[in-house]
């Protein structure tokens, strides 16, 4: 091994001996960088989950409005009958 050799060599070590020293701080960083955005992925899960009905979660009762069953028919049976007394039946003859 040549002098040149030998000093090449320290100075890699030495190089990479400091590169691994730094490997833990700058791991904790990012992770610490990281947990921000997690909490902000549970606020937004949770967001969601409040303004999302979703069918299967709700009880019978809930999913049709008591007034419209009454009614027989609802909002379009009420379009249909102010259309009716407005311009009479389809197919009638005047």
């Amino acid at each position: 091994m040549t002098l040149t050799t030998i000093l090449a060599l320290i100075g890699g070590i030495v190089i990479i001996l400091g590169a691994a020293a730094r490997i833990p701080n700058a791991t904790a960083e990012l992770i610490r960088a990281c947990i921000p955005v997690i909490n902000a992925f549970h606020e937004l899960r949770a967001a969601l989950k409040r303004t999302t009905p979703r069918a299967r979660q709700m009880e019978p009762e809930e999913q049709s409005d008591p007034a419209e069953l009454t009614s027989g028919g609802g909002q379009a049976d009420n379009d249909q009958q102010r259309n009716r007394s407005k311009f009479g039946e389809i197919g009638q003859d005047r």
